[in-house]
């Protein structure tokens, strides 16, 4: 049985509005300074942007470069800004943001998959061989790479293309 992850597409609109739930919960508390909505907000933009420009995997590449850096500043947030005294809003708000903390690295894989897939050979460094085979196998880009040469069966018997045979000397075109 092969696990397979879903469309792009569905899974930059679940991170986006994942995020964006848990963000816009978490500024409930009223806890955090400016700059978390800052770095949440630009992170939706770039899944966003993602999701609208299906042929870019630069904006895939920046949102799973500035959801890793989040985890730290997530971290930092929640240190930094913890409320003394815990009130049912400030609760719930700081419980979001914990959530949304936890749910990054997955966030992080499925845009790493995103990239990857829209990044053709140019992202072929992985994971381990053995981190493949636990998530889903290796992947495949949707891109047909045009400087592989394509095969010919040849045990067909038939009369076909002679490969070796020379080339016509004729002029295409006569003056």
């Amino acid at each position: 049985m092969e696990v397979t992850m879903p469309s792009t597409s569905l899974t930059l609109r679940g991170i986006f509005m994942a995020h964006l739930i848990l963000t816009v919960w978490s500024s409930f508390s009223g806890c955090f300074t400016a700059a978390f909505t800052f770095y949440n907000g630009t992170f939706l933009f770039l899944v966003l942007w993602s999701l609208l420009h299906r042929e870019c995997d630069e904006s895939p590449f920046l949102g799973l470069a500035l959801n890793l850096f989040s985890i730290i500043f997530d971290v930092m947030m929640l240190a930094l800004n913890w409320p003394v005294v815990l009130t049912g809003m400030k609760r719930f708000g700081v419980a979001m943001a914990v959530f949304n903390l936890l749910l990054r690295p997955l966030t992080s894989y499925c845009l790493y998959r995103v990239w990857q897939d829209r990044a053709g050979s140019y992202g072929n460094f992985g994971l381990p061989s053995g981190f493949d085979r636990i998530l889903g196998g290796p992947r495949r880009s949707p891109y047909e790479d045009l400087d592989q040469p394509t095969q010919t069966n040849t045990q067909t018997g038939g009369e076909g293309e002679n490969p070796s045979a020379p080339l016509s000397t004729e002029p295409l075109f006569t003056t």
